[in-house]
């Protein structure tokens, strides 16, 4: 889970529009929030992914649902209110349900609160911080096996392989095998790293925790500032530090 900013309220979403919809809603029970002009500008904040998991939702088997951070049961109201919907995918959705944030407790909104400030990852889990990182991992099932804790472990190892090889190039380019080839192969190394650390690539906080924790990409960074080679990456590695989930 990354923070993240929420988008201008669609123009569309005009007060006459919320009451039409709001009241539709209370009417009918009809998905009243299933229109274009609201999906696709939470879709597009959450730089596509699910705003708890970090899923891709334009994935097969996965679509975008439009979560109501408060419940639509408890809440009617605020059905159609812009600063209430998250982008979710159905299983996140399917799992926080009709959670009463007010009543039973309130969890991370990543539009509101900087998540790492109360959950963290550790071997593979999300851990809690405090009582809001608890519930969020719960009520949201953050770590549950198949789904979550074996794609960050496969994540760990792929981000493991690619450091063993990239720390055995470098070591050569050090040895004397320093030529225009292999230092391209060390920079896009680092740099394909990087970019599964960004806002817009899959499950980025659990691939900025795993990649910054590392001593290989520590080791490995160190070599190339000493050979004046890391600047053009000092501003993906700030940028991946701010959606980490250290300890």
């Amino acid at each position: 889970m990354i923070k993240l900013e929420r988008a201008p309220q669609p123009v569309e979403l005009t007060e006459e529009k919320i009451a039409e919809l709001t009241a539709k809603f209370k009417d009918e029970g009809s998905s009243v929030w299933n229109v274009n002009f609201i999906k696709k500008p939470l879709l597009e904040s959450s730089h596509g992914k699910c705003a708890y998991c970090e899923a891709l939702l334009d994935e097969e088997s996965k679509y975008m649902e439009v979560e109501h951070f408060r419940d639509k049961k408890d809440f009617p109201d605020s059905v159609v209110s812009w600063s209430n919907l998250l982008p979710s995918c159905k299983r996140c959705n399917g799992q926080k349900s009709s959670h009463n944030v007010e009543v039973d407790g309130m969890i991370v909104n990543p539009y509101e609160v900087a998540p790492k400030d109360h959950i963290y990852l550790k071997n593979f889990r999300i851990r809690h911080r405090d009582d809001i990182g608890r519930r969020t991992v719960e009520v949201v099932y953050l770590n549950e096996s198949e789904r979550m804790v074996q794609v960050r472990f496969l994540i760990g190892e792929g981000i493991s392989n690619a450091l063993n090889v990239l720390r055995e190039r470098v070591e050569n380019f050090l040895d004397g095998q320093n030529g225009v080839v292999q230092r391209n192969k060390i920079l896009g190394g680092v740099r394909n790293l990087l970019l599964e650390c960004q806002p817009g690539a899959q499950y980025s906080s659990v691939s900025s925790t795993i990649l910054l924790s590392d001593p290989d990409y520590a080791w490995v960074k160190a070599q190339l500032n000493q050979i004046d080679l890391w600047e053009e990456f000092q501003e993906l590695e700030e940028i991946a530090g701010s959606l980490s989930l250290p300890e």
